[in-house]
């Protein structure tokens, strides 16, 4: 038996008993180790965190928790099925307050996932009455996120399900829309999380692109967050360090991603960069 702990923002620790493989652990050992039944209720502290990332720093956030890691590259993929969007979503303050960020959920009482997929509706619940996570239910989970190109599926991992289910919860009754999953073949590079079911491109239903990506990146450890202005979507995938970018490409558009992307939504440029403009500025193309 071997133990594991995860950090929560440098502090408190939480230790699940679970026979797990290497440092970090996987959806197959949450699922078929000895967590199945003990976990749920722990990991839910996991979920939320309080980063305050210096606004000197170009691109990524240091970890709030977890081991240290070398910075990664940001998904760099052009997302297919998205559409030009129609406005940009209005800069906002970056003031941290408890109203900003996404709260934790008891898993008893989570909310069904309302999920929008290439134009059908799906309602899953992630949890069962006890707060237990279904495996029916992240099976339906892996199919809706199949790549719609090769028809191939991949487990969606547990983590990203449940942020899911705490961005559900924080809008009530609001629809989320996946416009990429699961992709079994990148484009752009052999580094996306999309390719490891671990990232997932989406919108909600009523929520502006720029409120969405604030929320995420101020709610929840390391995870890496994708605001693109030019774009209709927010990408939102776990990993081993906290990491944002600003990408200004818009539907199959080569990436473009700014050099300078805490001072962009500081200041509101993010949402008065064109993708030409961008370029023009010498941004960091995939």
């Amino acid at each position: 038996m071997r133990r594991h702990a995860w950090s929560i923002a440098g502090a408190a620790e939480v230790t699940l008993g679970c026979r797990l493989v290497g440092a970090t652990p996987t959806a197959r050992d949450l699922l078929h180790g000895d967590c199945m039944n003990g976990w749920p209720s722990a990991l839910w502290l996991l979920l939320l965190s309080t980063p305050d990332e210096p606004e000197t720093q170009a691109t990524e956030l240091p970890a709030v928790a977890g081991p240290s890691a070398e910075p990664q590259e940001p998904d760099p993929d052009v997302k297919p099925d998205a559409k030009p969007d129609a406005k940009p979503d209005a800069p906002r303050a970056t003031a941290r307050s408890a109203r900003d960020r996404i709260a934790a959920v008891d898993p008893k009482r989570a909310t069904a996932l309302r999920l929008l997929r290439r134009g059908k509706l799906h309602e899953i619940a992630l949890f069962d009455a006890e707060g237990r996570l279904s495996h029916d239910a992240l099976a339906e989970l892996r199919a809706l996120m199949t790549d719609p190109n090769s028809g191939i599926d991949h487990p969606t991992h547990w983590r990203l399900a449940t942020l899911l289910v705490a961005v559900a919860n924080h809008f009530p009754g609001a629809t989320i829309e996946v416009v990429s999953g699961y992709r079994h073949v990148s484009r752009h590079t052999d580094r996306s999380n999309h390719t490891r079911g671990r990232a997932v491109d989406m919108r909600v239903e009523g929520v502006g692109n720029r409120r969405l990506f604030e929320l995420l990146r101020q709610s929840f450890a390391e995870v890496g967050v994708g605001y693109y202005p030019n774009g209709t979507f927010v990408h939102l995938d776990v990993r081993d360090q906290a990491t944002i970018w600003v990408d200004y490409s818009g539907a199959n558009q080569t990436p473009c991603y700014s050099r300078t992307a805490h001072a962009d939504l500081k200041t509101g440029v993010a949402e008065r960069t064109s993708y030409a403009e961008a370029i023009s500025k010498g941004c960091r193309r995939a």
